[in-house]
């Protein structure tokens, strides 16, 4: 819906003069002022302050009381502009595509556009150029304009950037440490972000992010991104991406929010990328606190749910393939969750149950136990009908035949998420996921997947949104994996219940870039029937809130 912007009749000046200058100290959590331009957004959320501009102006005094409230436009956005020296964007044309953004950007929200200039780096890299803009010489946020208005000076300052970096030298890196160079600020300098800013991450790349340590990962820094920048609140942030090749970059923007877009050079201009993102990066300030009115006709919910299990079947997950099976006496961790969440959710009819391994080139649902390193065999036959490569729920017994198909073995280099998606595409296990059936996927490792050898994850995470059509809301992904901590304090390997794990970094990436719908449960924390429990209100939501296709 196209709103009124009243914030075009305004004077920057009166903006930037009511920001102070910033010689009073912040207190009780609102943000310095500063030469950056920072404002208090504390205030200008929570009634203290002048109130955000909502929607069209009312007429005549009346006030519009039909309908749902419109959007709240955010206050203010923090650009952490990370740029890859060898990147071929700093001629001439594409300098005026990214002014031209950015101008954009202030024009059409109103809000007051900060940018953070930064190369891919673990240092914050600086330049002389800001002063252009009225900065002091040690302050290397540029306020690039308000209220409508692009600031005196903002454009050149941005220029004189871009050209500096393009020839960037550094003893400790070439700059393409694109996670670095976007996390770092946020953890290191007080004023980025301002607290209650919409953030937008841009991260334009040679080729892709190449630092790939144990925190340099997309699952890391998106979460992280999304903990520190937006407050865990998706509408607050976005990211533009750019890169040759850049599966890393790409999983990151996907994991961020729905409006976030990666772009590859090979398919699409710089300028054109940028072109294309400046709408969603306005819906994104646009989005500031929006909520969706309730539908007219609540969905009707799930009937049915597909389960689809992926277990690691290498010899150190005796002790978790007992525990989900319920072997040697032990409850069994799975039969008792499906008893609940049928008991939570009582209007649906059945479940489909499968189990694949995590052994490459066997994508086959189990049909015996202690496939595939045993071959199968009458003696080691589950007792599924012929045809069936999948259990069907409820029935007396479930718990027994799930015992039996969950017992896996397979080798040491797991093929877990690749296994996943293809199993989802082999013609030999068509009939298990129904059009209009919730798909919940589970993963049960105590290693990383090996499937970078592979393919992409993000063609492997696609694989997996096809399978249902493109609708995530049909989805929900838990992977149980080892922790891999948060980006300022990555962990190695944890131990729990079950012994030592690994980190499970490509998955944990992998399920986030599902978003919402993507859960990870570290499996070195608490046993598998805490962590079921754990999981149990958001299947029964997304089985809520499922609307299938008639």
């Amino acid at each position: 819906m196209q709103r009124a912007r009243p914030w075009l009749s305004m004077s920057l000046v009166a903006v930037l003069s009511g920001c102070g200058d910033g010689s009073a100290a912040a207190t009780d959590g609102a943000a310095s002022t500063g030469s950056s331009g920072g404002i208090d957004l504390t205030a200008a959320t929570t009634g203290d302050g002048p109130a955000p501009t909502t929607g069209a102006p009312t007429t005549g005094g009346e006030t519009d009381t039909g309908g749902p409230p419109a959007p709240t436009f955010c206050a203010q956005m923090d650009v952490s502009l990370v740029l890859h020296p060898s990147a071929k964007i700093y001629g001439a044309g594409d300098q005026d595509a990214l002014v031209e953004y950015f101008e954009d950007l202030v024009e059409q929200t109103g809000a007051t556009i900060r940018i953070l200039p930064n190369v891919g780096t673990e240092f914050m890299a600086t330049t002389d150029c800001l002063p252009l803009a009225g900065n002091a010489a040690d302050d290397p946020i540029l306020v690039f304009g308000a209220a409508g208005e692009v600031a005196p000076g903002a454009v050149d300052a941005l220029r004189c950037t871009l050209d500096r970096f393009n020839v960037y030298v550094s003893d400790f890196d070439v700059g393409n440490y694109m996670f670095s160079g976007l996390m770092f600020p946020v953890l290191e300098r007080a004023d980025w972000p301002a607290p209650g800013a919409t953030g937008i991450a841009m991260l334009v790349a040679a080729t892709d992010d190449k630092q790939a340590n144990m925190y340099a990962q997309p699952g890391q820094a998106s979460e992280a991104y999304l903990r520190l920048v937006g407050d865990g609140d998706r509408r607050r942030v976005s990211a533009f991406t750019f890169g040759d090749g850049a599966p890393e970059l790409n999983m990151f923007s996907l994991s961020v929010s729905d409006k976030s877009r990666h772009y590859e050079k090979s398919e699409t201009s710089y300028a054109a990328a940028l072109a294309d993102f400046t709408p969603l990066a306005v819906k994104t300030c646009e989005d500031f606190d929006y909520e969706e009115p309730a539908p007219e006709m609540p969905p009707s919910g799930c009937k049915r749910i597909d389960l689809l299990f992926a277990i690691d079947g290498s010899g150190s997950m005796d002790e978790e393939q007992d525990a989900l099976r319920g072997a040697d006496g032990m409850p069994p961790v799975l039969a008792e969750f499906t008893d609940a969440l049928l008991g939570e959710l009582t209007d649906v009819e059945d479940f489909h149950v499968g189990v694949v391994s995590s052994e490459q080139g066997f994508s086959a649902l189990h049909t015996h136990r202690d496939f595939p390193m045993v071959p199968e065999s009458p003696e080691t036959a589950c007792g599924l009908p012929e045809g069936q490569r999948w259990l069907v729920g409820p029935s007396p017994s479930f718990a027994e035949e799930f015992a039996c198909v969950a017992a896996t073995r397979s080798g040491t280099e797991e093929m877990t998420y690749y296994n996943l998606a293809e199993a989802l595409h082999d013609p030999a296990n068509a009939g298990f996921l129904r059009d209009d059936s919730l798909l919940f996927i589970v993963i049960l490792t105590d290693e990383d997947t090996y499937d970078f050898v592979l393919d992409t994850s993000v063609a492997i995470r696609q694989r997996i949104v096809d399978a249902v059509g493109g609708d995530l809301d049909r989805l929900v992904v838990l992977a149980i994996a080892g922790g891999q901590g948060v980006f300022e304090m990555p962990e190695t390997v944890c131990q729990g219940v079950y012994g030592d794990a690994a980190p499970g970094r490509r998955i944990i990436s992998i399920t986030r870039g599902f978003r919402e719908r993507g859960l990870f449960q570290n499996i070195c924390q608490g046993d598998l029937a805490a962590t079921f429990t754990d999981v149990l209100d958001d299947v029964v939501s997304a089985c809520a809130q499922f609307n299938p296709e008639p």
